[in-house]
């Protein structure tokens, strides 16, 4: 028996939303496990960016929920000895992408598969968000889309909002940046008014998007509840989301805990946005690469 699956990109926080908004992107990652079992040898094959870096053993993220996923099923009889894995890591490994999310799913996704698919999406995704900690990288490479999630101890809620017609460009810099100290920086308490200005955000990018007023999400992204402190580590941040701004983008942001940004767009002006982002942070002698991406609308698929 061979299953593959495939797993898109994602973009989470969308600016004001931290932990809450999340969109799925045409940028995907592939997971493929052949069951072989009087197997004498097996492999564990990585393709892509992820070829000489990520691990190909227990240590590998993917395997780990897909073996999370085995035990919540009760099914003992696949491990690394009787499967033949393959990932194709097209996403970039960069913060940003939600490279992690698509393995945790994938692994979630596949290893479901091969027991019958016995959890349903809602399963799948409250059991991603157990592992990952949090919703809004997981539910989008679940359900596609642009998700709002929330959480309830082991459970959550996922709205899925219209899907506008627009690009985005995500545009990555060439230095990593550690989800655990872009968290790190973050502060303790957040200031009421600051508060009430993310809550206004909140409420203008859902409008932005459930209206299809797109002239909204300029405002809709702002935050002060985590991108001032993250751009601290981000150089040039602010001004390469002012240069998409500038080059026609309708909305800018850090994408998830970064150093990716993220520019909602039309097609017309996605180049000029592209463009624009890569040569400011050029200036500042940073190099970079961007995607124009289209939203992804399936989430988690077998192929």
């Amino acid at each position: 028996m061979k299953i593959k699956v495939r797993v898109p990109a994602t973009a989470a926080n969308l600016g004001p939303g931290f932990d809450v908004f999340g969109a799925a992107l045409s940028l995907y990652n592939e997971f493929e496990a052949e069951y072989v079992p009087e197997a004498k040898k097996t492999y564990f094959t990585l393709k892509g960016a992820g070829k000489k870096s990520l691990p190909k053993c227990e240590k590998n993220l993917f395997w780990q929920s897909m073996r999370k996923t085995f035990k919540v099923l009760g099914e003992d009889k696949y491990n690394l000895k009787n499967l033949n894995i393959t990932v194709n890591t097209r996403i970039p490994l960069s913060g940003g992408f939600g490279s992690s999310a698509s393995a945790i799913v994938g692994g979630i996704v596949l290893a479901n598969a091969l027991c019958g698919n016995k959890l349903d999406k809602t399963q799948v995704a409250d059991l991603a968000v157990k592992i990952e900690g949090h919703p809004d990288n997981v539910a989008p490479a679940v359900y596609g889309g642009i998700c709002v999630c929330s959480k309830d101890g082991d459970h959550g809620t996922v709205v899925q909002l219209p899907i506008p017609k627009l690009k985005v460009v995500l545009c990555a810099p060439a230095f990593e940046l550690r989800t655990k100290r872009s968290r790190q920086v973050l502060p303790k308490c957040v200031d009421l008014q600051d508060f009430v200005f993310n809550t206004s955000r909140v409420a203008l990018l859902t409008a932005a998007f459930c209206c299809s007023d797109f002239a909204l999400l300029k405002a809709g992204m702002q935050d002060k509840i985590h991108q001032p402190y993250r751009c601290k580590l981000i150089p040039a941040m602010n001004e390469v989301l002012d240069a998409a701004l500038s080059s026609g983008a309708y909305g800018a942001c850090l994408s998830g805990s970064g150093p990716t940004l993220a520019a909602f767009c039309n097609a017309k002006d996605a180049v000029n946005v592209q463009k624009s982002m890569i040569k400011r942070w050029k200036k500042d002698s940073v190099r970079a690469k961007a995607y124009v991406l289209d939203f992804d609308t399936k989430g988690a698929v077998a192929i």
